[in-house]
């Protein structure tokens, strides 16, 4: 699936003192990535026998004495189009929101489904991964262009972790509290876009396809209750809650005002039309999908029972190992977990002495923050003030269009304060970010929030990247080490361009890493070490948290989600080792700007390759 990229993460907030006075700004900013987990989307639509295929095209051009390397790039070529096309067309959420126009790109025939999802997903997907690996080896790498052999190695690193995913029967968990396909498509559903008649039928026929889908996932959770691998019983009951709120107000949901909305504005249908189609929405809704969610919240409540773990991975039999897949899958980073660690940990002293060396010379940085000009600023304004000034430092972007949207209230307590979503491959122009105003945020709060989800952030690096790469296959490879260490790295950096002093956003800078590096090393001591409750509230007490209850939703956050806080903790990292490698790599000639635009045109990929391409190792 595309981009909902996303990701929908909760932000806890406090006013924090981590022993030196910090200044309180919460955990960190999310985003939606993909619709489900990207991983999880392709193990589903991964179920085709792939070879490698030369159309009579290229034979007639080798015939005509082109050289082996145009003949190589011209099948790899051929090959990537044609798993795109397989790929993008094997379930109807993951085509509509990844191209506007599929007939531009040969797909004519697509499944008006949601896909499948069982037991086996992740051997099927492992079984397909490994034709797709076996297909690639056929390629002669050194006769690839450089994108073309980014490219391969970059979908021989996904195709391998696929393989290595398959190895964990009754491990992975569709429904989390935050990232769940059971918050995830239901604002996909509400921002499914209707250019004609053709998009409202396969729209009603995605709707009446949820209860088969939704069985799917019910028969899952009870395999995996027999297998003693069933979630949390308070993350159950998370979910349970968060689906009988999703139905309570089935007469003025929001799935049914943003559907009416979308046929009022759709031209060349008569008005008898169009209500016949709202009539048709509310019946399917009423009759088939709310009678779905309201079933998931029984069964997981029939289930809740049969916990018989309620911490962390490692207390499973192979929960360590998964926990080390999930790692690298979620980070991008190839680092043991043990390392990752120690470089956390070490990281969180440099802020944290840094924040004591600023306020140590100025005590009164933080007053500044109370007179920051873009605080007072609307969400648009501060977009507008944020695409303006990353014009010196970073590459020029396609023009595009924002569209700010909120959070509905149903919603409000089950997703992020923010999140972008991606628009599709061939209509880079249109775009939404939504804004959660549960969460309260505003003023420099929100500006960050908006750097995060928007520029330089997800909006931007998105936009830029299929820019100037003509590979739509890499829209299906979804590295969220990457994209949200990305989005953090820059939003680290975004304080400066709320106009405050260089000292100041220094300050509030290293506070947010400093705060982010707590829930990671928290996320890698539950799920690895074995931390139980107690263990997590040692940790967070020697940096000033004291709140019992506070501390028990951070622990059951993670234990519910586990490896996501690292998405953004560990990418950042990368990208901040990354460019000081550069800096020492290239002392006379290194430039942010330079920085900024290798690492957009590789685009998401782990960080072994992008650091080999970029420090020239190949």
């Amino acid at each position: 699936m595309r981009h909902c990229h996303s990701h929908f993460f909760h932000k806890i907030r406090f006013s924090l003192f981590l022993a030196l006075c910090l200044i309180g700004f919460g955990i960190f900013c999310a985003a939606v990535c993909n619709c489900a987990d990207s991983n999880t989307w392709i193990a589903q639509i991964l179920n085709e026998d792939h070879t490698v295929t030369q159309d009579s095209g290229q034979n007639s051009a080798s015939a005509a004495g082109q050289s082996p390397s145009t003949d190589t790039n011209a099948a790899f070529e051929t090959y990537i189009t044609e798993l795109f096309r397989q790929e993008a067309s094997a379930n109807l959420l993951n085509l509509h929101y990844t191209l506007k126009n599929p007939q531009a790109y040969q797909i004519t025939a697509y499944q008006t489904s949601l896909g499948n999802y069982s037991a086996a997903s992740p051997a099927l997907a492992a079984a397909s991964a490994e034709n797709i690996l076996s297909a690639l080896q056929q390629f002669d790498t050194q006769s690839l262009t450089s994108l073309n052999r980014q490219t391969l190695e970059i979908l021989t690193d996904s195709m391998n972790l696929t393989v290595t995913g398959g190895n964990f029967e009754y491990y992975d968990e569709p429904l989390t509290p935050t990232t769940g396909l059971q918050s995830q498509i239901p604002i996909l559903l509400a921002e499914y876009s209707f250019q004609n008649r053709q998009d409202v039928s396969d729209y009603l026929e995605l709707l009446t396809d949820l209860p088969r889908y939704f069985a799917q996932i019910c028969d899952y959770e009870r395999e995996k209750a027999a297998a003693g691998r069933f979630m949390p019983s308070y993350t159950a009951q998370s979910i349970i809650d968060q689906c009988r709120d999703f139905v309570s107000n089935p007469d003025e949901h929001y799935l049914v005002t943003t559907f009416n909305q979308k046929t009022d504005s759709l031209s060349g249908i008569s008005k008898n039309e169009r209500l016949s189609y709202q009539k048709q929405n509310l019946s399917i809704l009423k009759k088939q999908v709310f009678p779905e969610f309201t079933q998931l919240a029984d069964t997981l409540s029939e289930l809740q029972d049969s916990t018989i773990n309620e911490a962390g991975l490692c207390h499973f039999p192979e929960g360590r190992e998964y926990y080390e897949y999930l790692v690298r899958s979620a980070t991008g980073s190839s680092d043991t977990v043990a390392s990752l660690e120690k470089r956390t940990t070490d990281q969180r002293k440099e802020d944290l002495l840094l924040i004591s060396q600023l306020l140590e010379q100025n005590p009164d940085l933080s007053t500044e923050l109370k007179n920051c000009a873009a605080a007072t600023q609307s969400p648009e304004e501060m977009l507008t003030t944020l695409r303006q000034a990353i014009t010196a430092k970073f590459p020029k972007v396609p023009e595009c269009n924002v569209t700010v949207k909120y959070v509905d209230a149903a919603m409000e307590d089950y997703l992020s304060p923010a999140f972008y979503l991606t628009s599709p491959l061939d209509h880079l122009t249109e775009n939404s970010i939504y804004i959660n105003q549960k969460n309260g945020y505003e003023g420099l709060r929100l500006f960050t929030t908006l750097a995060h989800e928007g520029f330089p952030g997800h909006l931007y690096q998105n936009v830029y990247f299929h820019s100037v790469c003509d590979l739509p296959i890499r829209s299906l490879l979804g590295y969220p080490g990457y994209t949200e260490g990305w989005a953090t790295f820059v939003e680290l950096h975004s304080y400066i361009y709320a106009g405050l002093s260089e000292d100041t956003a220094s300050l509030c800078a290293a506070n947010q890493a400093a705060i982010l590096s707590l829930y990671a090393t928290a996320d890698m001591g539950i799920h690895y070490d074995g931390w139980t409750l107690d263990d997590t509230a040692t940790f967070f007490r020697a940096y000033g948290f004291t709140d019992e209850e506070t501390i028990r939703d951070i622990f059951e956050l993670i234990v519910g989600e586990p490896a996501n806080y690292l998405k953004y903790y560990i990418g950042y990292l990368e990208f901040h080792d990354l460019q000081e490698d550069m800096k020492k790599q290239n002392p006379d000639t290194y430039t942010d700007s330079d920085f900024y635009e290798n690492v957009l045109k590789i685009g998401p990929a782990p960080f072994d390759i992008l650091r080999n391409y970029l420090l020239k190792d190949r």
